[in-house]
């Protein structure tokens, strides 16, 4: 298939078919997402969204790193999540999530409902693995290469390298940095 559609790169829509891959989403899939996207105009930006997913502001949406095509994956695959990129979303190459999850880059001011507050934009780390219903809130920072468990609320800033879960997220180990196994908390040695 990737042969024939190389036949075809010259048209745009069909270079970033490739490019992206998001013929790995299964043909249904990306035609469902583009129908979504071009004719209903619902999720419409540089990115092809699930179709159950919703975005805000996506011209605020960043991939930053190598490795973007997971990305591009997961935003495609990942159905009910829901992006609010009010103050920005870095995402970094690697990184893929569940179905599910939101990223909240800004809250309503205490003052003015009607406005929302002015902070640092969410950032998260290249190789990063989301679970399922994971939440995360304004200016939160997750480091490269992290775990974040099924159902977890990230309100503070995550590490590099480390596991966490809960409400709110807390750091319940650490993983090598050279060969990525996890390590007890207290621990920050591995034989590789």
């Amino acid at each position: 298939m990737i042969r024939f559609l190389n036949l075809f790169q010259f048209i745009p829509f069909i270079n970033r078919l490739i490019e992206r891959k998001y013929y790995a989403t299964g043909l249904g899939t990306y035609v469902l997402n583009s129908i979504f996207k071009v004719v209903f105009r619902i999720n419409s930006g540089k990115f092809l969204f699930h179709f159950t997913s919703r975005a805000t502001n996506t011209n605020k949406i960043f991939i930053v790193g190598d490795n973007k095509q997971s990305v591009y994956l997961s935003l495609a695959t990942s159905g009910g999540c829901y992006y609010q990129a009010i103050n920005g979303i870095e995402i970094g190459g690697g990184t893929i999530w569940s179905y599910n999850c939101s990223f909240i880059s800004a809250n309503h001011s205490f003052s003015d409902l009607k406005s929302h507050d002015n902070v640092a934009p969410i950032k998260i780390g290249n190789g990063v693995w989301l679970g399922s219903n994971v939440v995360v809130l304004p200016s939160v920072t997750i480091g490269s290469n992290s775990i974040i468990g099924a159902g977890s609320v990230v309100s503070k800033s995550i590490p590099d390298f480390a596991i966490a879960v809960g409400n709110p997220a807390k750091v319940i180990a650490m993983r090598c940095e050279k060969c990525l196994e996890k390590l007890p908390k207290e621990s920050s040695v591995h034989e590789c």
